[in-house]
């Protein structure tokens, strides 16, 4: 939680947090329709602001980027942050991993339907 600065010293409005998709240099890091291309989650900003308080998202580990793609993660939408409750607890589904887990598929590649992927819930 290093890369957020509050705007406002001690206001509770939002925060901003560092482009996780684009490591926040505002550029696409795939190049995918150029080398030039701005960054799909942050504009081209290299920022996006969330309401505190934040974490690391659980399902891509605060890469933003969804696990085994190239594709902007779909708990935290490509920002490597989330917003939680301030209460917030491990999630009970998936243990804070993020991932579903079940016995059908102890594998699964999805993000948990409890959480939506954010390893925690309110309690």
């Amino acid at each position: 939680m290093d890369e957020m600065t509050d705007d406002r010293a001690g206001a509770a409005g939002p925060i901003e947090v560092a482009c996780a998709f684009c490591a926040g240099k505002g550029k696409d890091p795939f190049g995918v329709m150029y080398a030039g291309s701005t960054c799909q989650v942050c504009g081209g900003a290299g920022v996006r602001r969330l309401a505190p308080p934040v974490a690391e998202c659980a399902y891509c580990g605060g890469t933003g980027v969804y696990p085994g793609s190239r594709l902007t993660c779909t708990s935290c939408g490509g920002v490597g942050q989330v917003t939680i409750p301030e209460d917030a607890v491990a999630c009970p589904a998936c243990a804070g991993s993020g991932r579903a887990k079940d016995d059908f598929w102890p594998d699964s590649p999805l993000p948990c339907g409890v959480c939506g992927g954010k390893g925690v819930v309110a309690p």
